[in-house]
């Protein structure tokens, strides 16, 4: 039981932390965007990992599809990012 609450916890700080950088994140920039797809794929990936009977199979495999979408958004925004990264680091040497 005390594994269940730690994981509730867990996934309520980190949406928690999610909220707060989506207020404070420009997401039109792709850091900003980067930021919040990893909150969102670990928020799912901690909901996922909660014990059975605390998450239903069929909820599970939707948590980790939606994880697994938000990795990829977050790779692609982390490649852009640092494509602009290296380019402004060209330019300003």
């Amino acid at each position: 039981m005390a594994e269940t609450g730690h994981s509730v916890r867990a996934a309520d700080v980190l949406a928690d932390v999610l909220a707060e950088v989506r207020e404070r994140v420009d997401r039109r920039e792709a850091l900003g965007e980067a930021q919040v797809a990893v909150l969102e794929a670990a928020v799912n990936i901690v909901r996922a990992g909660q014990p059975e009977g605390e998450v239903m199979p069929v909820e599970r495999s939707e948590l980790v599809r939606e994880a697994l979408g938000a990795v990829r958004a977050a790779t692609v925004a982390t490649g852009v990012a640092l494509t602009y990264a290296h380019r402004t680091a060209r330019v300003l040497t």
